[in-house]
């Protein structure tokens, strides 16, 4: 109960500061299924998009992860876990992270993927990775598309809105490969990316 409170207080608090300060606009949020396991997938651009697509879906809670040295501090990990982040080492993925994402799926919850793997620092789109691919295959899970629009830049440009920040929900795809395998999981990757671009 005490985690849970913990998540709403910090979405909550998140939702404002970006509303208010950042000016952020949603569109299309109401796409999010407000149950059953879902994966949203994101384009990536900062090491704050996470928690700023995160506060915009108030229906449930999202799970993610995160890089570890974002974990150094007692304050920023109590912080981060309290929005249901999990530190991974994302150089390296282990099987048993990858296990850890795959149950969170098969217990009915809503996990954020970066198809791209890593963040574009050119705000280019980078090359689909197979993962988001992967874990929808194996658990046979939606994928919602999302566009992130904006935390390429400096915060300041955002500052009391005068470059709104945009978060933008599009429609559910659904995993059309019945076999899992690296090839397939690498083409319905890239078909998600292709969806997150088409959101641009």
């Amino acid at each position: 109960m005490r985690a849970r409170l913990q998540y709403k207080y910090g979405v909550s608090i998140l939702y404002h500061s970006f509303g208010i300060l950042f000016g952020l606009k949603i569109e299309g949020v109401s796409n999010v299924p407000k149950n059953g396991r879902v994966i949203l997938a994101c384009n990536h651009r900062s090491n704050y998009d996470p928690p700023l697509v995160g506060c915009c879906i108030h229906t449930r809670p999202i799970y993610y992860f995160a890089k570890k040295c974002l974990f150094n501090s007692r304050f920023s990990s109590e912080f981060l876990k309290s929005l249901n982040a999990i530190p991974v080492d994302t150089e390296n993925l282990s099987v048993k992270t990858m296990k850890k994402f795959i149950n969170l799926l098969k217990e009915g919850e809503a996990l954020m993927v970066f198809p791209e793997g890593t963040r574009s620092k050119t705000n280019e789109f980078l090359e689909a990775q197979p993962g988001v691919g992967y874990l929808s295959l194996k658990t046979n899970t939606m994928v919602l598309p999302v566009f992130i629009k904006g935390t390429h830049e400096p915060m300041i440009r955002h500052f009391f809105r005068r470059s709104p920040l945009l978060v933008k929900f599009g429609k559910p795809i659904y995993p059309y490969f019945k076999k899992v395998s690296k090839e397939n999981a690498r083409a319905f990757s890239n078909l998600i990316l292709e969806e997150i671009k088409k959101l641009a």
